[in-house]
């Protein structure tokens, strides 16, 4: 982990690498996806710096849009036991049950504004009878514009370009305050959209006799 204390020990780590370079990162942006610990913020700043505001997006996009499909198919294929791995049974407890007719939009709305453990919602999601089609138009719409976001701050740190990282600064700054003026809204959306597990019937006395 001390690799991804800073940003200069992040980047002389992926720069060892030489033309596999991008290649590492790509692989590291797809791991933080699947492990926790790993800071994706960190590594979507890196990325901008390394390659630029373009080439960074680019393959932060490529390797978080792979990771959260592989995530996603991994949840499917082996489910909760495996989930409960990966994803506090707290968190899987306050996003389990919601209406299949709500999972798009609060999918949506979660990953497009940032301070959400995304990347476990799509451990979550894998769980759920949503099609691989969808998530993946999801993840494509809302994941990746706080990922060129981040790439446009690390790319303005580095550069030395102050336009640019105001930019981008203002607009998280934006998002991030929707989302804290409308968070009681949007916890009681998510909350409204659980379906109500009814317990099962307790059978009677006649049915024991029977």
């Amino acid at each position: 982990m001390e690799i991804f204390s800073t940003l200069d020990t992040l980047q002389s780590f992926l720069l060892q690498f030489g033309i596999w370079t991008p290649l590492a990162f790509f692989l590291l942006q797809l791991l933080q996806i699947i492990i926790a610990p790993i800071p994706g913020g960190t590594i979507g700043l890196v990325g901008g710096a390394l390659f630029g505001t373009i080439g960074g997006f680019l393959i932060s996009a490529a390797g978080t849009v792979t990771g959260s499909i592989i995530v996603f198919v991994l949840a499917k294929r082996f489910g909760r036991p495996f989930v409960l791995r990966f994803v506090p049974s707290e968190l899987l407890e306050k996003y389990d049950h919601i209406k299949e007719s709500k999972l798009n939009t609060v999918l949506f709305l979660i990953f497009l504004f940032p301070l959400f453990p995304d990347d476990m919602l799509c451990f979550i999601a894998g769980l759920s009878t949503m099609p691989l089609k969808t998530f993946i138009l999801i993840i494509l719409l809302a994941r990746t514009p706080s990922v060129f976001i981040n790439t446009m701050i690390g790319a303005g740190i580095m550069d030395d370009n102050p336009i640019q990282f105001i930019i981008a600064v203002a607009i998280y700054a934006v998002l991030i305050a929707v989302l804290y003026f409308n968070r009681k809204r949007l916890d009681d959306f998510i909350h409204h959209s659980k379906i109500k597990i009814q317990p099962l019937p307790q059978p009677n006395h006649y049915d024991k006799e029977l």
